[in-house]
């Protein structure tokens, strides 16, 4: 009950940093750019489910334009969950996502990044089963999910960069699974060729 209650807290802040990013920034040159990013994320957080299923260290991939205000952005992440209290439990999460963040510079290279993504976040079981006539896990599942995310963004050079971040996460299930995620990633930034912009506009 705690975790959900803090959760609406985080929530309730990330609504109250968009409507503020909103009213300030300014209309940038949208896809004058691209970002790809490779990720590598652990679970930080304790709750019920980071003690029924131990998740080994994920990967992922994401790519992100700027658009007119803040960055649009679209990616993949991959985890394995084992079990400890369900036996034969298992499962691969795949997290697909599209979102929207902004960056908030706190220098030239240094920049504060809230975002916010949604889902889907297609799960495959290791086999069918049901636990006590109450858990019943299907071997392929899919569900929608958001994550509420801050990144901490540095650029070495206007091409390559890295951050490092936490994120809420929610898989939308009957009972939602809620976990929370550190991550590291690496950046590359390439120009936009003016056919590409011309497409995406």
């Amino acid at each position: 009950m705690i975790f959900f209650k803090v959760s609406a807290k985080i929530l309730l802040i990330f609504i109250c940093i968009y409507a503020y990013g909103i009213s300030i920034c300014v209309a940038q040159d949208a896809f004058s750019s691209v970002r790809l990013s490779s990720t590598g994320h652990k679970q930080i957080s304790n709750t019920d489910f980071a003690r029924s299923w131990s998740p080994e260290s994920g990967f992922g991939l994401e790519i992100s334009t700027p658009y007119y205000k803040g960055s649009l952005e679209a990616g993949a992440r991959i985890f394995r969950f084992d079990a400890f209290e369900f036996e034969n439990s298992g499962f691969w999460s795949r997290y697909v996502f599209a979102g929207w963040f902004y960056r908030y510079a706190a220098s030239d290279q240094v920049f504060l990044v809230p975002g916010i993504r949604g889902g889907i976040n297609f799960m495959l079981h290791d086999e069918d089963k049901v636990y006590g006539g109450e858990y019943n896990f299907k071997r392929d599942e899919s569900e929608f999910a958001y994550e509420l995310l801050l990144r901490l963004e540095y650029d070495i050079t206007p091409a390559w960069g890295f951050y490092t971040s936490v994120s809420f996460h929610r898989t939308m299930l009957n009972i939602p699974i809620d976990t929370l995620y550190g991550s590291i990633g690496v950046t590359a930034r390439i120009e936009s060729p003016e056919w590409l912009k011309r497409v995406l506009k």
